[in-house]
């Protein structure tokens, strides 16, 4: 069952995709109303999309790639993946490898030289996923809450 298909979630998928994000660490889902703006957003950009991996016609999880332009080091397109789950019935069956293949051929068919993502620090199965899969850890993420700058 680890043949992946990812397909494009649409506006009358995004209650179980809510569900399925509330599965990522068992906390209650986003309304769904909260979802749909976000994803109504994500829509202006062509190359920032949200899927859901398909296997055996069953969802088994989601994901959000983003391949982007950049003006800095190589010039070449990179690509992100965000919010990427199975669902807790789904995993050690190879499908979230297989997800996450799928994703990075579809980054380097859109002209992407790499694909990075981030993980919570509490995350620690989901960091040796990503090193079993030959993800490197590589410098510091640095962020920064910007609500007391905005308006």
């Amino acid at each position: 069952m680890s043949q992946i298909i990812l397909r494009p979630v649409t506006e009358a998928e995004l209650p179980l995709l809510a569900t399925i994000l509330a599965e990522m660490d068992g906390n209650d889902p986003f309304p769904v109303e909260s979802i749909r703006a976000k994803w109504q957003e994500m829509q202006r950009f062509p190359d920032y999309v949200c899927y859901f991996a398909e296997a055996g016609g069953e969802i088994v999880g989601t994901l959000s790639l983003n391949v982007f332009p950049v003006l800095s080091g190589t010039m070449r397109s990179e690509a992100i993946a965000e919010a990427v789950v199975i669902r807790p019935q789904y995993r050690g069956r190879g499908l979230g490898r297989a997800m996450l293949r799928t994703a990075m051929k579809m980054a380097a068919d859109k002209g992407a030289y790499k694909l990075a993502l981030s993980s919570n620090l509490r995350r620690l199965d989901a960091h040796r996923f990503y090193d079993g899969m030959g993800f490197t850890r590589h410098g510091f993420s640095f962020s920064i809450d910007t609500a007391e700058l905005r308006g």
